[in-house]
């Protein structure tokens, strides 16, 4: 049993929300911010070559609500503390897969690039990294 506790505070040791919380909400900042400024070439990325330019229009509105939720997520990590910033990290996380799941539904068959697994991998490991370490450090105060 020791060795199994053991375990578990090593791997709580690297889910810390707080840090979780900074890295996902820089990332996706970033991320967000790329999107919006080469809506063009997202376009291309999601939709192909040719794009039109209601596609440009999604992919900036899109990145611009990936944006407030990054900044949320990254005003978390600094400014909450204890079981709150696990509920937020929680929440944030959730809220993320869940966004991702109806986008899916939504997508049907249009072929949406970045729908795609290799393109959808990164952001859903970020989802459930985040989601563990709120429900890992979730008994704190």
């Amino acid at each position: 049993m020791i060795q199994g506790v053991v375990i578990m505070d090593a791997i709580k040791q690297y889910m810390k929300p707080k840090w979780w919380l900074i890295g996902v909400g820089a990332i996706f900042t970033i991320l967000g911010l790329l999107t919006y400024t080469d809506g063009a070439g997202a376009a291309e990325t999601a939709w192909g070559a040719d794009y039109t330019d209601y596609d440009v229009f999604y992919e900036k509105a899109w990145a611009s609500n990936v944006l407030w939720v990054a900044i949320i997520a990254l005003a978390s990590g600094l400014l909450i503390e204890g079981r709150g910033l696990s509920i937020v990290a929680m929440a944030i996380s959730g809220g993320f897969v869940i966004s991702f799941l109806l986008q899916n539904l939504a997508n049907g068959d249009l072929g949406y690039g970045y729908l795609e697994p290799a393109s959808a991998a990164p952001g859903m490991i970020a989802a459930v990294g985040l989601f563990l370490s709120g429900y890992l450090h979730l008994g704190e105060e």
